[in-house]
Order: C-alpha cells, then sequence, then structure tokens
C-alpha cells in the first residue's frame, strides 16, 4: 500500500477482528517526543470527552504512557502500565483521570522506526487484554510495526524539496487537526470548492492523495505545526 490512510484503516479493521474499539496511531517527529504538539495523530472511535480532553495543552503534554511503553514495552497493557508507574505519582494521577473518562482495557504499543522516527499506537478492548494469550497481542504489535515501517517508506518517497504558500500551509494544518473541508471553509471564510482546490495543489506538491500522508510529510518536511 502507497495511501497511508488505507494502511490505518486497513490496520484497524484487523484489530476490530481481534476485539478492539478503538485505536490511535502516533507518528513522531524525528528528535522530538510522543506528547509533542507535532506529533500526528491518527484516531478511530475514541470517547469524544477523552479527545477533548487529550488535545488540550496540559493533558497531552503530561501523558506517562508513550515513555512507560518504550522503557518498558514495546508492548504494555493499562494493568501493567499501573504496576510500572505506582511509584510515581504523575502517573498514577494520570491513569486515574483516564479511568474517570471511561478509558479501560487498553494495551499501548511502541513503534521503534528507522532514523529514529519513531511511532507510538493505543487500543481499547471489549475485554481486558490481561487475560488474552501473549502471541494475540505480539501479532496485533507486528502488523501496526508493519504498517508504521511501511508509512515511513512512503514519507521517503516524497519529494525532498516543496513549498507551500501560506493558505496552502493552513489547509494542511487544518487538515491535520481533523477538520473536514467545511469546517476549513468555515474558519478560513472561503468557500469549500476553494478549500478543495488547495487540497488539490497540496496534493500534488506532495505527491499524494489522502490526508494523512499530505500531513505527514508536511510535517516531516518542517512545513506546518500542529
Amino acid at each position: 500500500m502507497e495511501d497511508c490512510e488505507a494502511i490505518l484503516e486497513y490496520v484497524y479493521t484487523a484489530c476490530l477482528e481481534q476485539g478492539a474499539t478503538w485505536f490511535s496511531y502516533h507518528f513522531t517527529p524525528v528528535f522530538e517526543s510522543q506528547t509533542s504538539r507535532n506529533t500526528f495523530i491518527w484516531t478511530r472511535d475514541f470517547p469524544v470527552e477523552y479527545q477533548k480532553r487529550y488535545i488540550s495543552d496540559d493533558f497531552r503534554g503530561r501523558d506517562p504512557i508513550p515513555q512507560l511503553v518504550f522503557e518498558h514495552g514495546p508492548v504494555l497493557t493499562w494493568t501493567e502500565a499501573r504496576t510500572r508507574g505506582k511509584a510515581m505519582v504523575d502517573v498514577t494521577v494520570y491513569l486515574d483521570d483516564l479511568e474517570k473518562l471511561g478509558v479501560d482495557n487498553w494495551v499501548a504499543f511502541a513503534l521503534f522506526g528507522p532514523r529514529n522516527r519513531d511511532g507510538f499506537a493505543t487500543m481499547r478492548f471489549a475485554e481486558d487484554p490481561d487475560g488474552f494469550p501473549k502471541q494475540r497481542l505480539q501479532q496485533i504489535h507486528s502488523l501496526i510495526l508493519s504498517a508504521h515501517l511501511q508509512i515511513c517508506k512512503v514519507m521517503d518517497e516524497g519529494r525532498a524539496s516543496v513549498a507551500l504558500s501560506e493558505r496552502e500551509r493552513e489547509v494542511v494544518e487544518w487538515m491535520g487537526r481533523g477538520k473536514s473541508s467545511g469546517d476549513i471553509a468555515a474558519i478560513l471564510a472561503i468557500s469549500p470548492e476553494t478549500v478543495r482546490t488547495y487540497t488539490r495543489r497540496v496534493y500534488d506538491k506532495l505527491q499524494t492523495n489522502d490526508r494523512v500522508t499530505a500531513t505527514v510529510r508536511a510535517l516531516k518536511l518542517g512545513l506546518i505545526e500542529l
């Protein structure tokens, strides 16, 4: 697959068959942390209240789960995270906040990529994943890691030098924040057709046909910040 969004949709569909109920994938810019404002996040079916909290500066910035899974993973269930972080107040408080939002039965995955382009994924299951055979979570991790490596490969195939106009950059930034063409049109006070025109120009410059690839390539090239 050469379409990053199609890759992620494929992975999520496969994980649904394994009992997943929501999924997130975080593509981290080189030498930045998984909680950086520039980390691109692709999600499916997360609780709305959790999404609202996570995009706020304080909640996302103090997320200790990525560090825990990179140190103790590469696969870490929520119970294991509790155990590993029981001596750390910030971890305990954060996990308590998650449970208040109805976030449980989740698993975090560390995704090591080439040239320090690491990724991070989380998944919530209908059942407690601590009861799963280890092989089941290892297989899921292998699938997500393969997807991450393919996304890194697709990113490397983008043009080395790309220039976006100010309006094109704004459109990509709002795309990266999950806004639809209609939303972007309202935010920028332009018509939806104009947004689609800018989107086509961006796709052509970044050699892609999907939002995820366009956003991640723009982040990689330093063209936008989220």
